[in-house]
């Protein structure tokens, strides 16, 4: 056997993609010994062992134990029904992965369009924005638990494009919020007052006419950790405000 068809250790790691640490650890339960040492005691391996260790890469990539994997090589054979019902449980496996992706590429493909030409973006709000998608079936559940099935149907079934144009109707509100409340402007002003109308008017839009209904049972349901954008001075200038704004349009339909 030539040098060429020997590997020390460190080049079979380079090789397999397999850890020292991991070789090591096969070398100690028997699943892939070296086929031979150097003077020093150092573990070398031929191209044999390389063949094992892709073997033993492919049967882990099914799904079968370091201790089946050990039978089977040692056997030469499997069990077709063993082999069949791995296959059935890593597809099933990848088409999981593969929604999972086809989600978040949905999801991104969401906040780009509605960040699109913003010049520059509140990082609270942005992350704010992020936070809802990724627990948007938490919110879902939530809604689902403390509501009818006909109202959580109701605000939950938005297409693609309203789910757009709401978020960045959103993100403009917010905007304007965090502004107002940044250059002191007073809660009772009338600019201030101006944005409240406009919050109150799309948070009735967002819960598709189902404000009234939604914030009278808040108080007695269970908290619900919502995304939340705001400083603790911004959310003190919103309360102030919201509460002349109830106060000065009574007969404004939340």
């Amino acid at each position: 056997m030539s040098n060429q068809d020997i590997f020390t250790i460190g080049e079979l790691m380079q090789k397999s993609g397999v850890s020292i640490r991991t070789l090591r650890y096969y070398d100690s339960i028997d699943l892939l010994k070296p086929s031979d040492y150097t003077a020093g005691g150092h573990r070398l391996y031929s191209k044999e062992n390389l063949s094992t260790l892709q073997k033993i890469k492919s049967l882990q990539f099914l799904g079968f134990s370091l201790k089946d994997i050990k039978t089977m090589l040692q056997n030469n054979v499997a069990e077709g029904a063993e082999i069949l019902k791995s296959l059935n449980n890593q597809k099933q496996l990848f088409e999981a992965k593969k929604l999972e992706i086809i989600n978040i590429l949905t999801d991104l493909d969401h906040l780009i369009e509605t960040i699109d030409n913003e010049k520059t973006i509140n990082i609270n709000i942005f992350c704010a924005m992020i936070q809802k998608l990724i627990f948007e079936e938490d919110t879902k559940k939530w809604f689902e638990d403390h509501y009818s099935k006909d109202i959580t149907d109701e605000l939950f079934s938005i297409n693609n494009s309203e789910e757009i144009d709401l978020g960045k109707k959103w993100t403009k509100i917010l905007s304007s919020i965090k502004h107002v409340t940044f250059t002191g402007a007073i809660p009772s002003s009338k600019e201030s007052q101006q944005i409240i109308e406009s919050l109150m008017e799309l948070m009735n839009e967002t819960t598709k006419g189902n404000l009234d209904l939604i914030t009278e049972k808040l108080p007695s349901t269970e908290s619900f950790s919502f995304p939340n954008p705001f400083t603790e001075k911004e959310q003190e200038f919103l309360k102030e405000a919201m509460e002349i704004f109830r106060k000065d349009n009574a007969g404004f339909r939340f």
